[in-house]
């Protein structure tokens, strides 16, 4: 697989593997650009134009079409004529396995349909990886105007009271990276801010991730003390008044806690 998407700027055998720029280094590059081109498929755009794929990777068109050609070749991609791609067959038998592996317990999903009776927002578990936050688990509210995020799919670390909840559990490395990219940050301010929230045990935040959006979330720790996850409960900044966060602030917690004693499922083996 490596070897096929190799760059072809580098000759056979010009380089021993490991060697700084050789095959190795083309192979991981190459996994890098077949990854950033399936990201390009999503719910709103479930196939692509060889266009549209060079335009919004940046990549060269022959690098681009040696790469499709290569995830064709192995179904993960799929052409469906006229130079226009969508994703294989070849992921159909990852779905149910990630699922699966990623899914929260069945008890666990029903603390959170009973905290969404209870409040009427959109309820998420989201988890930290590397410098971004995602949600695992959704229970959508029962307003018609509700908050939604996408499962699975890669969120701000540094915005939103879910992200708050995990960097207080964020490696140092990790932290000093988001700040650095983040020119606009104080970073001492910032700091602050997460020790705060670590010190009262739950986050508030409005507009930062979206402009009319606001949420309350909790930490689940896990059976060492780490937190593992945040419990976040969303929705219209409008809902979000004064006395209902302390109502909502109240609720999240409890059923955080509620989590915490039941665990989270199999999922917690990579967390």
């Amino acid at each position: 697989m490596v070897a096929a998407m190799t760059d072809g700027n580098l000759s056979p055998g010009a380089t021993q593997i490991g060697d700084p720029g050789g095959k190795s280094d083309a192979g991981v590059r190459s996994i890098g650009r077949a990854v950033s081109i399936l990201e390009l498929f999503d719910a709103e755009h479930p196939s692509r134009t060889l266009r549209e794929i060079v335009s919004l990777t940046g990549l060269p068109k022959t690098t681009v079409v040696r790469v499709l050609a290569t995830l064709e070749t192995l179904d993960l991609v799929a052409d469906k004529g006229e130079s226009t791609y969508g994703l294989g067959t070849g992921f159909l038998r990852w779905v149910d396995l990630a699922r699966s592996l990623w899914e929260v317990s069945a008890d666990v999903r029903r603390v959170m349909a009973e905290l969404v009776d209870a409040c009427g927002e959109t309820v998420n578990i989201y988890v930290r990886r590397d410098r971004s936050r995602i949600s695992i688990a959704q229970v959508e509210g029962s307003s018609t105007v509700r908050s939604v995020v996408k499962v699975g799919v890669p969120y701000s670390l540094m915005t939103g009271a879910g992200a708050k909840i995990l960097l207080s559990g964020t490696p140092e490395p990790v932290l000093r990276a988001l700040l650095a990219q983040r020119s606009d940050a104080d970073s001492e301010a910032f700091r602050c801010e997460v020790l705060s929230i670590n010190e009262v045990g739950y986050a508030v935040t409005h507009g930062e991730r979206e402009l009319g959006a606001s949420a309350v979330a909790a930490p689940i720790h896990g059976a060492d003390g780490r937190v593992i996850a945040a419990l976040s409960a969303s929705g219209p900044t409008s809902r979000f008044t004064a006395d209902r966060v302390g109502t909502l602030v109240d609720q999240v917690t409890s059923a955080a806690a509620r989590i915490e004693q039941l665990g989270l499922g199999n999922v917690e083996a990579f967390l």
